[in-house]
């Protein structure tokens, strides 16, 4: 996917007139005493990686100087998200989400809702899940391990993010793809691509779907050889075949965003849209996404909104259909 920022400026215009009424150029700052972000995963995971990057890239830039990233691991999120709720007006708190916690909220049978429980802010980023195994694994690459699974799918442990997330999905994909039913597959699920690479390295698994930008070190390191990215054709600076090339239909990115607590004002939400949207413009976030593989996937507004309300459908659909949501 290119990168490229889905800005909707007729409707945000009107929201950032709001933020921005007789206000100077300091005016993010003094909103609030300070920022916090919650990342709902480990340390090290996807979620956390992007929400250290927005607290870097806005006080390296002096949008906001006072930012604070803490966790709250657990189901898919879902965890973070229920602690979040309780947050509601606070216009000084973000929470990272994404197609994890969208996934991540049936399989749970979570009560909240990513429409109606938060305030949607921005959609910032995707990234491609990257099949890995040990370095010294027996498959080569990845037709070695499209044949193992064909010829004995129980006997490959595969592992990665929550049940039901981006990974998950990503291995259903395939399976489907082979004419494999989900119920022969062998599937660990981590906390996160981080975790479930550990877990690997340690020989408790034989392949992790695991986003890019979670295991960039490891690969880069040696300790991890990577099969294929999955995405819809080669990315740039990622030397590893796509499965589409391979002729097997598969690509799963894992998108991500941040979100604010219900109860908010308008005028708030425009000062957090506006905060978002100053950031993904600035030259060290273009560096962020370029350090960490991460394609730009900007958008805010009644764009997000609708995003994340169709992304509850599709999601849905898409597990019942690989047969992880019952």
């Amino acid at each position: 996917m290119k990168q490229q920022q889905l800005i909707r400026l007729g409707s945000l215009a009107m929201l950032l007139s709001t933020a921005l009424l007789g206000a100077g150029s300091g005016a993010l700052a003094q909103t609030t005493s300070g920022l916090r972000i919650l990342a709902p995963a480990s340390v090290g995971g996807g979620w956390d990686n992007t929400a250290k990057a927005i607290a870097e890239t806005l006080k390296r830039e002096g949008i906001f100087n006072d930012v604070t990233v803490y966790n709250l691991p657990g189901k898919a999120g879902t965890l973070g998200l229920a602690e979040f709720v309780k947050l509601r007006g606070q216009s000084n708190q973000l929470m990272l989400t994404g197609f994890v916690m969208v996934a991540g909220i049936p399989l749970n049978q979570s009560p909240f809702d990513l429409n109606s429980d938060v305030t949607p802010i921005a959609r910032l980023t995707t990234d491609y899940e990257v099949l890995i195994v040990p370095a010294k694994s027996r498959f080569r690459d990845v037709e070695d391990l499209i044949a193992a699974f064909k010829a004995s799918p129980g006997s490959i442990r595969f592992g990665g993010s929550s049940a039901g997330g981006s990974a998950h999905i990503a291995i259903g994909k395939l399976a489907r793809e082979l004419n494999i039913s989900m119920d022969q597959v062998r599937y660990v699920p981590s906390a996160g691509g981080a975790q479930a690479t550990t877990a690997m390295l340690g020989g408790e698994l034989d392949v992790v779907s695991a986003g890019y930008s979670e295991i960039e070190d490891a690969l880069k390191g040696g300790q991890v050889r990577g099969l294929a990215i999955l995405a819809p054709e080669a990315v740039d600076g990622i030397n590893l075949p796509t499965l589409i090339e391979k002729g097997i239909d598969v690509d799963v990115s894992n998108w991500r965003g941040v979100v604010a607590p219900a109860g908010i004002s308008a005028a708030q939400r425009a000062r957090l849209t506006l905060m978002m949207t100053r950031m993904v413009r600035t030259r060290s976030w273009q560096q962020q996404l370029s350090q960490n593989k991460w394609n730009a996937y900007f958008a805010t507004g009644d764009t997000f909104d609708r995003f994340v309300r169709s992304q509850k459908t599709v999601v849905t659909q898409l597990l019942r259909s690989l047969d992880i949501l019952k």
